[in-house]
């Protein structure tokens, strides 16, 4: 009796570690923006035709999560810091391992403070802080 006990143990312990094993870590990580849609001049600092393009690293994501890129003008006259001034979402697919997000505007950008953050499943994963200036 108590071998076949060990025996029962042993196989739902392997089975245990194996379901562990498939289950992949989620990560986000490397937030940072550029002035190009390919990623190649990362700045925080913007003129105000510029277009502003936010990219960071993924893996471990499983396919169809949502992300959110909720961006904010934090010292502009007439302009709340803590109301979005544009909120964007995305699903993840399968086989990416980057993410953007491209924000233009048909007019110039006021000259101030900006921030965009990022959610991933409706829990904060990322923040990055920019400006534009003359």
């Amino acid at each position: 009796m108590k071998t076949r006990n060990i025996f029962f143990l042993i196989v739902v312990l392997a089975i245990v570690f194996s379901l562990t094993a498939c289950v992949s870590n989620p990560k986000v990580s490397n937030f940072y923006m550029t002035t190009d849609e390919q990623g190649s001049n990362k700045t925080t600092a913007f003129a105000p035709t510029d277009a502003f393009n936010l990219f960071f690293d993924v893996s471990g994501i499983s396919n169809g999560i949502t992300f959110e890129a909720r961006w904010y003008v934090l010292n502009v006259a007439n302009q709340s810091p803590n109301t979005p001034f544009k909120i964007m979402d995305q699903n993840y697919s399968a086989g990416s391992t980057a993410l953007r997000f491209h924000l233009s505007n048909t007019g110039n950008w006021p000259v101030g403070q900006y921030r965009v953050d990022v959610y991933m499943s409706g829990s904060q994963v990322g923040q990055v802080q920019f400006s534009v200036s003359q």
